[in-house]
């Protein structure tokens, strides 16, 4: 209010009038430092542990794991309340049975190809852990088996889901989501990962207030997990066990588009790809990737025996969250973009490959660009329950970060109509053997965040407005199933009684 009757008064000249501009403006960065601080204070954490994880070297994880419930005084707290998160950070572990001692594992000892995590009632997890149990619950197939050589985990018809592909777009999470609405029964779950992978230590996911990820009634936590152990990977990063090789353990059949028999996710390549023959966008000429990554198969050639022991993991898991209802609270949603292998009809293919640049070239030419364009959060291949969607409906982007993997050099994100770039991330790699800092392993992604003062205002964008993703990669090798994805976050613009967005990029 303070503003609208400066700016409606007429303006004087001169000094005068320019000590009371800054004299306002002081007190507006003040005032929204103060709720800020407040905010802050009123800051708690908690940690969790998933239940553990056996994995042999070369072993695949990739699917749910069992819902683990949330301490009890914040059960009790939150009961019938909204819950409202800040940030949620993951390690992975191993904890020592017998003195507790925990110990962090760097990516050459597990490898975190992504994640995903859940918060909510118990019933509604478990109900989505039982329909997915034993296998990556979003691929395009009822599977009939769990992990090979293991039994069936129960009828298909309980386990059947829809083909959407993996928890990594935001597309598909928002998809996802509305499944567990209805197991939830309009209950809010707040979701965090999708893409996240190996910068997950380097990355936060830190919302500024009064942004948050809400959850109704929270009771339990369950994470979607797709880890690779490293252990027999020789040369660290150079082994490139990460990037899912094909093994002549796989059965590959391009004619009826299956692995191992099973069918695989649907391939997407944007037209641009396609004309480059991109070896990731056919199963004809597949290399390595996430169709030859699912739960329970083995990357080493050499398969181990069952005389070898599985090692023993933990997904760590730590929450940030108001212990106080947050006044003014702005919940965030995912928006469907962007993913740089998609187009404005389909999501696109979540991976691709970077063939090697000409023998002889010099190395500053060695760079492999990739672009698409996208609506900002439109849904891609149907719209649910028949509900209409606003295109002109104005969402603020407050967090953002392009997700992509070793070799990268970075992503850009423009407004298609304006020209503007909304952000910028570069990868960070370690130069260490530490967790965290693991030499030639991209170990950080710093996001873009905007929020209140003294951050940048946050870009207003309409849901139908088109976005480019232009991601770079370093071509002086060949690199296989390589992603270049945005995770963002976006809150609808708060009511203001009708009044339209003042200003929109």
């Amino acid at each position: 209010q303070v503003w609208l009757e400066f700016f409606s008064a007429p303006l004087r000249t001169g000094m005068a009038s320019f000590s009371v501009f800054a004299l306002l403006l002081g007190a507006s960065l003040c005032f929204s430092q103060f709720l800020s601080t407040q905010a802050f204070e009123r800051l708690r954490s908690f940690t969790v542990y998933s239940e553990r994880l056996l994995l042999r070297p070369g072993e695949v994880h990739n699917a749910f794991v069992k819902p683990v419930p949330l301490p009890e005084y914040i059960v009790k707290q939150f009961a019938n309340k909204t819950m409202h998160l800040q940030k949620v950070d993951l390690d992975i572990v191993r904890v020592d049975g017998s003195s507790g001692k925990e110990e962090p594992l760097p990516l050459t000892a597990v490898y975190n190809h992504h994640h995903a995590m859940l918060v909510g009632k118990q019933h509604a997890l478990e109900g989505i852990y039982n329909r997915s149990r034993g296998h990556d619950p979003l691929g395009p197939h009822q599977r009939l088996t769990g992990r090979r050589g293991h039994p069936d985990h129960g009828p298909a018809e309980a386990r059947a889901l829809r083909p959407r592909g993996c928890m990594m777009h935001g597309a598909a999470v928002n998809e996802f989501l509305a499944d567990v609405a209805e197991f939830a029964k309009g209950g809010k779950v707040a979701a965090f990962g999708g893409a996240s992978g190996a910068e997950f230590r380097g990355t936060s996911t830190a919302l500024p207030a009064p942004y948050t990820s809400t959850s109704s009634s929270p009771e339990s936590f369950m994470g979607l997990l797709h880890f690779i152990n490293m252990k027999g990977a020789k040369g660290g990063v150079r082994s490139k066990r990460f990037e899912c090789p094909c093994t002549s353990a796989r059965k590959i059949d391009p004619a009826n588009g299956t692995v191992d028999g099973q069918k695989v996710l649907p391939f997407e390549c944007s037209l641009e790809l396609l004309q480059q023959g991109n070896t990731g966008c056919s199963l004809s000429t597949y290399i390595g990737g996430y169709r030859c990554c699912e739960h329970g198969v083995f990357l080493s050639e050499d398969i181990p025996g069952p005389e070898v022991p599985p090692d023993e993991l933990r997904a760590k898991y730590t929450f940030t969250y108001y212990d106080e209802e947050l006044v003014g609270a702005r919940p965030v949603r995912k928006p469907s973009c962007c993913d740089a292998t998609g187009n404005e009809t389909h999501k696109g293919n979540l991976e691709y490959d970077v063939p090697r640049c000409p023998e002889g070239s010099p190395p500053e030419f060695c760079e492999h660009v990739t672009m698409s364009v996208q609506p900002f959060d439109l849904p891609m291949n149907r719209s649910r329950n028949g509900s209409a969607i606003d295109p002109d409906e104005v969402l603020e982007l407050v967090h953002a970060w392009g997700h992509q993997h070793v070799g990268a050099l970075g992503m850009e994100l423009f407004h298609v109509r304006t020209g503007q770039l909304l952000c910028r991330t570069r990868p960070q790699y370690g130069n260490g053997s530490g967790a965290g800092d693991e030499s030639g392993f991209v170990v950080g992604i710093p996001p873009c965040v905007w929020g209140p003062p003294p951050l940048s205002p946050p870009p207003r964008i309409r849901r139908g407005d088109l976005l480019r993703t232009m991601a770079r990669y370093n071509s002086s090798e060949a690199r296989h199933g390589v992603m270049s994805l945005w995770l963002m976050d976006a809150a609808p613009l708060a009511k203001t009684n009708g009044a339209k967005a003042d200003v929109l990029v």
